[in-house]
């Protein structure tokens, strides 16, 4: 004949209480602070590595003026995504859309004038007025500034420490209050 055991187990109610708890405070507004300071963080240190031009540029049709890349920069909470908190730090496309050629840099390339006609005396040293001219410019290309690349790599020891002493801290709570 075969022994049976019962076993009792107490205190499950309270565990899955304590662990309803321990799922808030992951997903809570303390790591959701510390979080979104880290990007600030890490937008503080863009601004500062961003190149400034020292004159106004034009480009896609309006001019850029000297710092846009830098007012470009800006950091956002994400929205929560199952049990994944979020934060972001990225340039804004409509003040600076040329971050991307500033960061990565652009390959040498020929630039190609319009089609002018001659027209005047100003030109007297063309051959014939009416002749058409053209001018053709082999641009070298751009060099990299990887201004965002860096930052990330100059703060990211920093924001993993914020977060884990921040992380650390909310859990103790949980702790201490059980």
């Amino acid at each position: 004949m075969a022994r049976a055991r019962n076993i009792r187990v107490e205190g499950l109610d309270e565990l899955t209480q304590q662990f309803a708890k321990l799922m808030a405070t992951a997903e809570g507004p303390a790591l959701q602070d510390a979080i979104l300071q880290g990007a600030r963080m890490l937008e503080d240190e863009v601004e500062r590595r961003a190149p400034i031009a020292s004159y106004p540029t034009h480009r896609f049709g309006a001019i850029r003026n000297p710092g846009d890349l830098k007012k470009s920069v800006k950091s956002a909470k994400g929205r929560k995504y199952k049990f994944f908190l979020q934060a972001y730090t990225f340039t804004l496309k409509d003040l600076a859309p040329h971050a991307f050629m500033v960061e990565f840099g652009t390959k040498a390339r020929t630039i190609q004038g319009k089609k002018m006609r001659i027209r005047g005396a100003a030109f007297s040293w063309l051959a014939r007025l009416g002749d058409q001219v053209r001018t053709k410019i082999q641009h070298p290309g751009a060099r990299p500034a990887f201004f965002f690349r860096d930052s990330i790599k100059a703060k990211r020891l920093q924001i993993k420490r914020l977060i884990e002493a921040r992380a650390r801290a909310a859990f103790e709570a949980i702790a201490r209050a059980a």
